[in-house]
């Protein structure tokens, strides 16, 4: 009985899945069509992605070839525009060894034996100039050689005691009127030979010399003191003359003088009671209680 009861049931069941099989089997079709349909989706994707991919490709490529065919056009030209004046127009002068041989010249020039060799023979030359105007203005040691000491700088007489430096001629008035002496004597010497040296020298209160530095007030010279700075300011007019326009020498000076080698050449006089200071008061900033 259980035997036939079990072989019930199964058959039943057989019968159920046999009634259902056609449903199920619409769904598997149902989709295996959809799947399909996707598989077809992504074919078309990427063959569109493999179409924009190749069009990019061309894109990035173009400029390149742009490029490359503007550059042989260039070159092209180039080469014609060169044949063309190579044919017609006249030859270049080739002035290669020239330009060789000016520069080897002026190599030679700019030497430092060259230039040590110039100096030598220079410096006599101005120190004969320096000492003319030295005994001009009466100076110590004029009567020895007097020579420029381009290496320390300074003057030096050579007399025969020996060597005496600017720093152990005296007097203020003798360092002052060497320093002139040797300033003119250079821009003589710059100027007769064309030198670049800027025709310009300044000067500032020269008769400072002949006060203390301690002194206050109006500058009131000695009588020969004021021959002495008087005829600093001619050796100054003699070489203007001489130079006649090649020299612009400025001299800022307290003390004043009738003589034509000094009046006739004061462009201004600045003076502080009548508002007429070189530095105007406006410029000075009021003393701090």
């Amino acid at each position: 009985m259980a035997l036939t009861a079990d072989l019930l049931h199964l058959q039943g069941d057989l019968h159920a899945i046999g009634r259902d099989t056609p449903a199920i089997e619409r769904m598997i079709s149902h989709e295996e069509s959809q799947l399909q349909e996707l598989r077809s989706e992504l074919a078309r994707n990427q063959e569109e992605i493999n179409e924009v991919t190749a069009a990019s490709r061309t894109l990035d490529q173009e400029p390149d070839d742009v490029r490359r065919a503007a550059i042989v056009q260039g070159r092209i030209s180039l080469y014609l525009d060169t044949a063309a004046q190579l044919a017609v127009g006249p030859r270049s002068e080739d002035r290669t060894e020239e330009l060789r041989t000016r520069i080897a010249e002026l190599e030679t020039l700019l030497s430092e034996d060259l230039q040590d060799d110039r100096l030598t023979s220079f410096l006599p030359l101005i120190n004969q100039e320096i000492r003319k105007k030295a005994q001009e203005l009466a100076l110590e040691h004029s009567s020895s050689l007097i020579r420029l000491d381009v290496n320390r700088l300074t003057v030096v007489a050579d007399t025969v005691e020996g060597p005496v430096p600017l720093k152990d001629m005296g007097s203020g008035d003798n360092h002052l009127g060497y320093h002139v002496a040797t300033l003119l004597s250079l821009h003589e010497w710059f100027s007769e030979n064309d030198n670049p040296v800027p025709g310009v020298l300044i000067l500032d209160q020269p008769s400072q010399v002949y006060f203390p530095p301690d002194h206050v007030g109006e500058e009131v010279l000695e009588s020969d003191d004021r021959v002495l700075l008087l005829n600093i300011f001619k050796a100054i007019h003699r070489t203007l003359r001489r130079l006649d326009g090649k020299l612009q020498v400025i001299v800022m000076e307290h003390a004043d003088f009738e003589d034509p080698a000094f009046s006739e050449h004061v462009e201004h006089r600045w003076r502080r009671l009548d508002g007429q200071a070189l530095v105007p008061a406006a410029w000075i900033p009021p003393e701090a209680d």
